[in-house]
């Protein structure tokens, strides 16, 4: 039996977050830097997307779908954003009436990450220093002279894609005797792209169908590996159209 296939491409964040991986880019609005982005696009289309789902809350898919709409009919300027610069452009430029929100950001009374590193900082130093320095050789590219291209290329591959996945099976480690401290919040992290998970398999139901998720990089991993472990999906790498 044909299943729908899904496939997700690792980005980095274009707009400000406290993500653990952070990239310096130059003006994503300049010439240059926009012809970056549409390389990046043009690549994607050779996957053919039926559907593309974008890192924007669930929630919020109204608000989502008439932005997309104004910019369809010319009255909005894209923002210096993933959603708006890979989605958006792409969705546009394959006649797509419509695009997908399935991110989740609710609190669940767990620590926050920098709640967890602090803690971390006081009480295991050494284990801090450890992290440090492994989050350090994750970050070691110098992204102001690589090109879009190059960057995503660097995130899809699926030795870095592994090595990141490392980072927060290391945050499980934090905490004392019966004191998860890391885990109180790599809880949530799992609860975050589980239902991420769910959201997709709820839009990606037909053989035909074929959604491409647009998600930052960290995510990668554990969303493709419920997908596969799910039994209902044909996982594409997004390496296969970046080499």
């Amino acid at each position: 039996m044909n299943k729908p296939t899904v496939m997700i491409l690792g980005t980095f964040h274009m707009r400000y977050t406290p993500d653990l991986h952070r990239y310096e880019v130059d003006d994503l609005l300049q010439p240059k830097k926009q012809e970056e982005i549409q390389e990046v696009v043009d690549k994607l289309k050779a996957f053919n997307p039926t559907k593309i789902a974008l890192e924007v809350v669930k929630g919020k898919e109204l608000l989502l779908n008439q932005e997309y709409q104004q910019y369809l009919n010319g009255e909005m300027i894209l923002k210096e954003d993933e959603v708006h610069q890979f989605g958006f452009k792409l969705a546009s430029e394959l006649k797509h009436k419509r695009v997908y929100a399935v991110d989740w950001m609710e609190s669940v009374g767990n620590r926050g990450l920098g709640e967890v590193y602090e803690w971390a900082k006081n009480e295991q130093p050494d284990f801090y220093q450890y992290l440090h320095n492994k989050s350090l050789s994750i970050n070691q590219l110098n992204t102001v002279e690589k090109s879009i291209y190059q960057i995503i290329c660097q995130i899809n591959n699926e030795e870095f894609i592994k090595k990141g996945h490392e980072i927060y099976m290391a945050i499980a480690r934090i905490g004392k005797e019966e004191e998860y401290v890391g885990i109180d919040w790599v809880r949530w992290w799992y609860q975050r792209n589980l239902i991420i998970y769910s959201n997709l398999a709820n839009i990606t139901t037909a053989p035909s169908d074929r959604t491409l998720l647009i998600i930052g990089g960290a995510h990668v991993h554990l969303i493709s590996q419920f997908l596969r472990e799910s039994g209902l999906f044909e996982v594409e790498a997004a390496d296969k159209y970046f080499t």
